[in-house]
């Protein structure tokens, strides 16, 4: 009986639904963990602890991930191993430890079986996770090559999920580079499968990359574009995490700013109060790059109206995690001892 909770947690989680994902990985922790296998018990704990890093932020994960590391035993190929991986990961990816990210994908893919069709999963993961430290490299023909190749093999193995998602992450690699036009095609063809199989968080994502595409061909696009938005909107902030609500805060402010016939000193608080939640959310996670974006538009909208004293604060804000993302040696040591 206890396995059905994890069962629906997966579920759930694939579905899009965190909440419902964590009521149910916590039921089976909670209730049927001292009567489990370690390797169902250790994966009710990865489920709370991935929850917890996207919504929490790291510095609980990370206490949590510690606790977890010595209650199962860390094999070489065992899911609290990946978690951690994952999770420096994403950390170092969003701090610009660039080289750290990509040792840590170079573990994460050493994990994985040789064999052909064995470890999919994994093979998955690591082949994402290199194409998003290429992106975020600025490498975008290398990441491009990498995430075509996944696709392939993704297609080919008939992995649903992943197919949607590294398609998305083609379409972001072209908006990033300077294609908006290039991407609209694997934005719309990520969407297609997102609504084939039911993956309404992941479709609430590709919607949101999809207006970014359309804002980033012109600001005559930014009404269609905050219309794709609000689509979603509540979708993202009843089941997304910091990440994705502050990215949709921060695309639906810049889709205001671009509008020609909004006016700032009349609706400054529609744009000023999503990016103070993004700007808050975002430093919890120690997302230098989309925290820097988000206090640069506060900075703007101050200008604008006059703030001068809230301009200053936002732009030394803005200053400070641009800083930390061009040097993020200073705070790498905490990181590399994590490995």
């Amino acid at each position: 009986m206890g396995s059905t909770y994890l069962l629906r947690a997966t579920a759930w989680e694939t579905y899009g639904s965190a909440s419902l994902a964590k009521v149910n990985a916590l039921v089976y922790a909670t209730c049927f963990a001292d009567v489990s296998s370690t390797s169902d018990a250790s994966l009710a704990y990865v489920k709370l602890i991935q929850h917890l890093a996207v919504f929490k932020g790291y510095k609980e994960a990370f206490a949590a991930l510690k606790m977890a590391d010595e209650k199962f035993l860390t094999v070489s190929k065992s899911r609290i191993l990946v978690l951690k991986l994952q999770l420096l990961h994403e950390h170092a990816l969003h701090r610009g430890h660039l080289k750290l990210a990509q040792q840590v994908c170079d573990e994460l893919g050493v994990l994985a079986s040789s064999v052909t069709g064995v470890d999919m999963e994994l093979k998955t993961e690591a082949g994402l996770r290199r194409a998003r430290t290429l992106l975020a490299a600025n490498q975008f023909s290398e990441a491009a090559e990498v995430a075509h190749s996944l696709f392939c093999m993704c297609y080919k193995f008939n992995l649903q999920v992943e197919n949607a998602t590294t398609l998305l992450l083609l379409a972001e690699i072209h908006k990033r580079s300077g294609n908006p036009v290039l991407g609209l095609p694997y934005a719309l063809a990520s969407l297609s499968f997102c609504q084939s199989f039911n993956l309404d968080l992941l479709r609430a994502s590709a919607v949101l990359t999809l207006a970014e595409l359309w804002l980033s061909l012109g600001s005559n696009h930014a009404k269609r574009a905050l219309s794709l938005i609000h689509g979603v909107l509540p979708t993202i902030l009843g089941h997304g995490g910091l990440e994705l609500r502050a990215r949709a805060y921060i695309v639906e402010a810049k889709c205001y700013l671009s509008d020609p016939n909004f006016s700032i000193s009349e609706n400054a608080e529609i744009v000023l109060d999503p990016l103070s939640q993004a700007s808050d959310e975002l430093q919890v996670l120690e997302y230098h790059e989309l925290a820097a974006e988000a206090f640069y538009l506060k900075a703007i909208v101050y200008d604008k109206l006059g703030k001068l004293e809230d301009r200053e604060e936002a732009a030394t804000s803005f200053k400070k995690h641009t800083l930390a993302l061009e040097n993020p040696h200073d705070d790498e040591d905490s990181l590399i001892n994590m490995l």
